[in-house]
């Protein structure tokens, strides 16, 4: 059976100011006082710049790919996806809003496709429908006109 993964402890005090300044973000409790500004306001975001502002170090340490501090960027990343609440900035809004109608777009494309098929089908069953219909007419035109007498021989030899 394997075991469970155990979260590593921070590396050095460094790391672990940038974990606790994660966490004071994400509660809306920052020590910063332009951050207590912003969290005052409602537009505090979880991004590496803040948490490098709230913890006292350089943002370089977490906010490039190659960083020193990999673990600490990727949980901020972590965070930033797993956010549910209603976005913050107009530039959240727009990006939510853009990627639903991307969304709906395609949604409205697969039904014009399935409305397609069904009156593609519809067109064909009409048609033969038709064309049964006046087969069948026919047949009926053609017993009437015998009656209930059928000869033996064909009508054309006689």
């Amino acid at each position: 059976m394997p075991k469970r993964r155990v979260a590593e402890p921070p590396v050095d005090a460094i790391e672990q100011d940038f974990l606790d300044a994660i966490i004071r973000i994400q509660e809306g409790k920052p020590k910063n006082i332009e951050l207590k500004a912003r969290a005052a306001r409602g537009v505090l975001s979880l991004n590496p710049s803040t948490v490098s502002l709230e913890a006292g170090h350089s943002r370089t340490l977490i906010g490039k790919k190659d960083c020193r501090y990999p673990r600490v960027r990727k949980k901020i990343e972590d965070a930033k996806v797993a956010k549910n609440t209603p976005p913050t900035t107009y530039t959240e809004l727009n990006a939510g809003l853009r990627a639903d109608k991307k969304e709906l777009a395609h949604q409205l494309n697969l039904y014009k496709s399935e409305a397609l098929e069904h009156f593609t089908a519809r067109t064909k069953a009409e048609k033969a429908a038709a064309i049964a219909n006046a087969t069948n007419a026919k047949l009926v035109k053609e017993l009437a006109e015998l009656g209930k007498v059928a000869s033996i021989v064909p009508k054309g030899n006689v």
